[in-house]
C-alpha cells in the first residue's frame, strides 16, 4: 500500500520538536538547580512512607524479639542501642 510521504514527514517534525522541547527543559533545569524547590510529600508519598516505616518497625521488634528468645544480642544492633 501506498503511503503519502506527508505523514512521515510530519511524524519526524513532531518528534524532532520533543526532543528540542526536551533537551531544552533540562538544559534549563540544569542552569537553575539553585531554585529547584522539593515539594511536600502528598497523600499518597505519606500513606508509602508510613507503609515501609511500619514494616520496618515490625521488623526491627521482630529481630528484638527473637534475641530476647534465644538470649542472644541482636546482630545488628548498634552500641549506642546496648
Amino acid at each position: 500500500m501506498y503511503e503519502h510521504p506527508y505523514l512521515a514527514y510530519k511524524v519526524t517534525e513532531f518528534d524532532q520538536e520533543q526532543l528540542q522541547r526536551a533537551v531544552d527543559r533540562r538544559r534549563f533545569l540544569q542552569e537553575h538547580s539553585d531554585q529547584i524547590v522539593p515539594r511536600g510529600a502528598g497523600p499518597l508519598r505519606s500513606i508509602w512512607e508510613r507503609m515501609l516505616r511500619g514494616s520496618a518497625a515490625r521488623r526491627s521488634e521482630a529481630r528484638r524479639s527473637e534475641a530476647a528468645r534465644t538470649g542472644r544480642a541482636a546482630a545488628c544492633e548498634s552500641a549506642s542501642a546496648r
